[in-house]
């Protein structure tokens, strides 16, 4: 292909205006943070005896001491064979801000909260636990008052990590 020499003084001329424009659109395309996928699960699962109000879940399974933060996009649920999840009740607190999750401090039936196709709790808008000493109080309330009940918890989501 041939070039004139107009054309090449014009592309010369524009080179600083396209380049300035790639610079600042650039973060839209190549994000400041890689977000690797994490998962911060319950330990081993727990029974929550017949009845019982208000059972906080290990709190040191739910502590967040990494360096980076951790961005919370779901929380998936699963309790044992007998029961469903309308036999328990779950309250959230973030531990940094002592912000309840809920709007009601003794917590929402699970049955509410997840798809019951995923059995997960997935948040339009992700909720991020600080780091280093960031986390999660999980209290749990067993609705059946006949039976324990076995649950696990998983909050599914992004540590946030910076290039």
């Amino acid at each position: 292909m041939d070039t004139s020499p107009g054309m090449t003084a014009m592309l010369t001329q524009l080179a600083p205006v396209v380049g300035g424009f790639l610079q600042r659109v650039q973060p839209l395309f190549d994000q400041p943070i890689i977000r690797m996928p994490y998962a911060m699960p319950l330990a081993q699962s727990q029974v929550i005896p017949a009845g019982a109000q208000n059972v906080r879940l290990e709190p040191t399974d739910f502590q967040y001491s990494f360096e980076y933060p951790f961005e919370v996009h779901a929380v998936k649920f699963s309790q044992d064979p007998a029961h469903t999840t309308r036999d328990w009740r779950v309250a959230l607190l973030d531990q940094t801000f002592n912000q309840q999750i809920q709007k009601s401090q003794s917590g929402s039936m699970v049955a509410q909260l997840v798809d019951d196709n995923t059995g997960k709790w997935e948040w339009k808008f992700p909720w991020l636990v600080r780091p280093k000493g960031g986390g999660l109080t999980v209290s749990i309330d067993n609705l059946d008052t006949v039976n324990p009940i076995t649950v696990d918890i998983c909050f599914l989501g992004y540590q946030l990590i910076p290039r």
